[in-house]
């Protein structure tokens, strides 16, 4: 390229072609960054992808022994999908079908265990309402009614619709009723008995009221 003469003014062009040159180590470099950036943002998500659906896999043979009725086999395989992909969708719903396992052989305290492990994986954000809300069922099977109001008012924040809100809201207030803090319970009836969005929940909290008036009546 032929230098510029004295006072000439470079074009758009040139001058973009000079500041190459200039800085053509520097262009390279980051142009490798980025190429390399790129690659490792690929081969993340194609990992992510695979172990997906290996997860899946492994989840639907679990599923398979379940159904087949073998408890041993059942038990054994969704273990290795909790333990092998505990990071995934399908390792939590491993998760959950193993602790309600776990509960129907009166395992409480294993279920309850396994289900707050899942609680503090990344990949149970979606989940966190129904993981909750059995972990209260475990305790109300194991006769800890105190905790579980607590659980399920853990199930209430988690939740992200107003349905399901009512519903584990109308657990939480049963639990409330038998651990003795009925004026709890009676309050969260009240709110549900006049939510417009409750649905269904509303008519159960009338008749839960009715039997809480009634009771009291009795008491005085």
């Amino acid at each position: 390229m032929t230098a510029p003469s004295a006072g000439h003014k470079p074009s758009a062009e040139e001058a973009v072609l000079e500041w190459f040159q200039r800085n053509a180590r520097s262009v390279a470099v980051a142009v490798v960054v980025i190429a390399a950036g790129a690659g490792a943002y690929w081969f993340y998500n194609r990992s992510v992808d695979i172990k997906n659906q290996n997860a899946e896999q492994a989840l639907n043979t679990a599923l398979q022994s379940v159904q087949s009725g073998n408890k041993a086999l059942a038990t054994s395989d969704l273990q290795k999908v909790v333990t092998r992909y505990g990071d995934t969708q399908s390792g939590i719903e491993a998760g959950l079908l193993m602790a309600q396992l776990d509960f129907n052989d009166q395992k409480v305290p294993e279920g309850v265990t396994l289900l707050e492990g899942l609680t503090r994986s990344g990949a149970a954000k979606l989940q966190l309402a129904s993981i909750y809300s059995l972990i209260g069922d475990g305790q109300m099977q194991g006769g800890q009614f105190a905790a579980a109001a607590k659980s399920y008012q853990q199930a209430v924040d988690a939740s992200g619709s107003d349905l399901d809100k009512s519903y584990q809201l109308s657990k939480q207030a049963r639990a409330l009723a038998l651990s003795g803090n009925t004026a709890a319970a009676v309050v969260i009836w009240k709110k549900l008995a006049s939510d417009p969005k409750a649905q269904g929940i509303g008519a159960e909290a009338r008749v839960r009221l009715g039997e809480a008036e009634a009771k009291a009546a009795t008491k005085s």
